[in-house]
């Protein structure tokens, strides 16, 4: 089985140039899909050949295998926005193209243990292998957010209890079955106060032992802008907590590579270069610990190993205009010495 490891860079130049890359490394041969000039490279070892040609490509990711990439085709006039377009799929081998659905959320993923694709288009999750490609599964529909399960068997779904913005939200576990039917399982409920105007959730992301699943609690698109709640549970559903406010940023919240400590960066404000943390909640500890210093923000991290993180951090400032923020460097933080090496 082939690791992955997804890096998201946004390089800043005068026509501001967003690149996305996606790695998947195997014992022999290094794979790389990334976005050049809009369009889909694949890199192997040191050979770089162009997939598409003055099309606008984004989010590339790779199949457990590392022989598929799926990616969403979008539209260039809405370069510096895309929620949805195109599904396609790209299998190395055969250097073949296959478009799978349309009107697709930026929300697809691959299986994490077999080349089938889930995806969402409006609020219907649906699942397609890539033997069959013509034939996607629809698999639910009123859902607002999905990951796989660790496993592969099946979704963690999302779900509002009604129309209200202050009805619940509904956690779902569905279970593939092999006759290509499914069964849905309540998982929990998330109570929505009066005063919370929590619309759905993030992405799930489980920690290593597969215990534990962090998701952001998302309010309505205004004040999402500026807040969302990180959330743990447990995978018996039996322990729920609300640990603290950050962006909407899921890049923002990682597990440790082989433990149970999530790392995100806390602090409300939508500019990014105000009240931006690094904390690490420690599961099931009480135990929160930040690791930015005063007068400084926390844009970005990576963790290198279960004591060690890589992290983008500036100068704070309240300044509007891009151009002028102080631009970051990289720190290599030790959380067991506590030092820090630029």
């Amino acid at each position: 089985m082939m690791k992955e490891i997804s890096l998201l860079l946004t390089i800043f130049t005068v026509c501001i140039l967003s690149f996305s890359i996606v790695s998947a490394e195997s014992d022999d041969v290094l794979k790389a899909a990334f976005i050049k000039e809009n369009d889909l490279w694949i890199k192997v070892d040191n050979h770089e050949q162009r997939i598409t040609n003055d099309e606008f490509i984004r989010f590339p990711k790779w199949s457990f295998d590392g022989n598929w990439v799926a990616y969403i085709k979008g539209d260039k006039e809405n370069e510096y926005s895309i929620h949805q377009g195109d599904l396609w799929a790209y299998h190395v081998k055969t250097q073949r193209k296959y478009k799978v659905f349309s009107n697709v959320s930026t929300n697809f993923n691959w299986s994490p243990n077999q080349n089938t694709l889930g995806f969402q288009s409006d609020d219907v999750l649906t699942m397609v292998n890539v033997h069959v490609l013509h034939k996607p599964q629809q698999i639910t529909s009123g859902i607002i957010n999905f990951s796989w399960l660790p496993d592969g068997s099946g979704f963690l779904t999302s779900s509002k209890a009604g129309k209200d913005v202050f009805s619940d939200i509904i956690l779902s576990k569905i279970f593939l079955k092999n006759n290509n039917t499914y069964e849905s399982h309540h998982f929990y409920t998330v109570p929505v106060g009066k005063d919370d105007y929590f619309y759905g959730t993030s992405q799930f992301k489980w920690s290593h032992d597969h215990r534990w699943i962090a998701f952001q609690l998302v309010p309505t698109a205004s004040m999402s802008a500026d807040s969302n709640t990180i959330s743990v549970i447990s995978n018996d559903s039996r322990i729920f907590h609300k640990i603290d406010e950050m962006l909407n940023y899921e890049e923002w919240f990682q597990w440790a590579p082989s433990n149970n400590s999530l790392a995100f960066i806390r602090g409300n404000n939508r500019l990014s270069t105000i009240n931006k943390k690094l904390t690490i909640k420690d599961m099931p500890k009480n135990k929160i610990s930040m690791y930015t210093p005063s007068s400084f923000v926390d844009r970005h991290f990576s963790w290198i190993s279960n004591n060690k993180l890589l992290v983008s951090r500036s100068v704070e400032s309240d300044l509007i205009n891009v151009a002028e923020r102080p631009l970051p460097s990289i720190y290599l933080i030790d959380l067991q010495t506590g030092k820090e090496k630029k």
